[in-house]
């Protein structure tokens, strides 16, 4: 759907993104699932950057620590920010007309 240049998909295909990576955590079974929500995480990270979309992308992951970070899916998020820069905030040095986060911000 991104790279439809036809029809402008991408927020669409970050929409649908952004509900898988959720569904995948909330389904896991002893966190069998959280592989498939990081790799995706981090596709839908690359595709921000890419597409101009930082904003979006740093508000997800913003809603991920709220949802996650605390109670039964709080391994998730503990392996969420073992990945570092990897799956981090977006900042203005990776996407300077999207971005308002600093490095120091990121990590």
């Amino acid at each position: 759907m991104v790279s439809d240049r036809k029809v402008d998909r991408v927020g669409d295909a970050l929409g649908q993104m952004q509900t898988m990576i959720e569904r995948f955590v909330k389904n896991s079974l002893k966190g069998d699932l959280f592989d498939k929500a990081l790799e995706c995480l981090q596709a839908m990270r690359e595709t921000c950057i890419r597409e101009d979309e930082a904003q979006r992308y740093n508000e997800f992951l913003h809603r991920i620590k709220r949802v996650f970070a605390k109670g039964s899916h709080a391994e998730f998020f503990q392996r969420l920010a073992a990945l570092g820069k990897a799956a981090s905030l977006i900042t203005t040095k990776e996407s300077a007309i999207s971005s308002n986060v600093t490095e120091e911000e990121a990590a």
